[in-house]
């Protein structure tokens, strides 16, 4: 098979790291899900049919190379770092070549957004993995710098920038925050948790509308919905939902979701017509809110956003969902998925540079920074 082999002994069990083609990675969907069924990983992002999907449609336009290592013991696949390289011009002067995760592109205007990456480990060989990959990264010279996008404290890739910063400069960047509410068995349980003005916004505008109903679209009906949602999202943002690549991919990713009975897109309706629509996915026992839209000539009055989210996590209690993850992003004018009794996940992004002249430069910037804030607050 092809790709370079080489041997790690941790702790007694040798470890095998080779790099896939794309031909292996095309094929690899039953023994990656394992992989990540016996992992902390995330069961969404960290899945075959997200990353395949999401490399398929961005690599092109990336000028990327995948780089993703795999990780076996004597009985197989126990880890799978989904590494891919692209050129860059490190702040405006310095050429380099970046490994990133597949999944995000960081700081490229134009690529679908994934949260919670990580590397994946099988629980019970974690330690082994993570030093199997820093002894693969501290010997493998083609790469300048790392970026680890939006990836947990507590996870794989975290713990493997601590032993990075052995021979490399890691510092953090562009935090965000992810939002996930705990539903309870029935709805109006929830319902009665929330502060005054959301449960107005979610609940009880209901009754300004006109005949509602929420309607759940099939396979066939994917792209039109889709589309309308994208429609609704560039009128108010003008943001990536406009990029081919972009759309490609979800529609790609929203029809298999459908398929396998996972996709939860759904339109608010009224007699008037379509209100908002709402792109959401059913994973094990997690609702994941990805993104909607809503026409806002027909937002007078209402909170047609907050109202669409109160039908969906009342379908969620119904079909017996225990969470609903609002994800990372945060509104126009301010953070509303603190609205819906939710808990904060931390999301860290790290910048990893080995090149000496670089890491001195960050280094002497991340100083500079420190001493201004320091100057502000006096």
């Amino acid at each position: 098979m092809p790709g370079s082999g080489q041997i790690a002994a941790i702790a007694g069990t040798p470890l095998k790291l080779r790099e896939w083609s794309e031909e292996e990675f095309a094929a690899s969907k039953a023994v990656w899900d394992d992989l990540v069924a016996s992992s902390d990983a995330d069961p969404l992002f960290m899945s075959w049919d997200w990353q395949w999907r999401w490399w398929k449609h961005h690599s092109p336009s990336l000028d990327a190379t995948l780089r993703l290592v795999g990780l076996y013991s004597g009985d197989g696949l126990v880890g799978v770092a989904p590494f891919y390289a692209r050129n860059v011009l490190a702040r405006g002067r310095f050429r380099a070549c970046r490994l990133e995760l597949v999944g995000n592109a960081w700081r490229h205007p134009h690529a679908a957004f994934s949260d919670y990456l990580d590397i994946i480990a099988r629980s019970d060989l974690r330690g082994g993995v993570l030093e199997a990959l820093g002894r693969w990264l501290r010997r493998e010279g083609r790469w300048d710098e790392l970026a680890f996008c939006c990836v947990r404290r507590d996870g794989v890739a975290a713990q493997l920038v601590g032993l990075l910063k052995s021979f490399a400069f890691a510092r953090e960047v562009d935090p965000l925050s992810a939002w996930c509410a705990r539903l309870p068995s029935r709805f109006d349980q929830y319902i009665e948790r929330l502060g005054s003005d959301t449960r107005r916004k979610l609940f009880n505008q209901r009754r300004k509308l006109s005949g509602p109903q929420i309607r759940f679209a099939e396979e066939g009906q994917v792209a039109d919905v889709l589309r309308e949602l994208w429609r609704c999202s560039s009128d108010r943002w003008g943001d990536a939902a406009g990029t081919a690549r972009f759309q490609d991919f979800h529609l790609d990713f929203a029809r298999c979701m459908a398929r396998s009975g996972r996709l939860r897109l759904s339109q608010l309706v009224t007699r008037e017509g379509t209100l908002s629509a709402m792109y959401n996915v059913r994973v094990g026992s997690t609702i994941y809110y990805l993104q909607s839209g809503f026409d806002p000539a027909r937002s007078q009055g209402l909170s047609p956003g907050y109202l669409h989210f109160g039908y969906a996590i009342e379908a969620a209690c119904a079909e017996g969902a225990e969470r609903f993850d609002l994800l990372a992003g945060r509104g126009r004018h301010r953070d509303y998925k603190r609205d819906f009794q939710t808990e904060c996940v931390p999301l860290i992004n790290y910048h990893i540079v080995r090149r000496p002249l670089a890491r001195m430069l960050y280094a002497m910037h991340g100083v500079l920074l420190k001493c201004r804030n320091s100057l502000q607050f006096r």
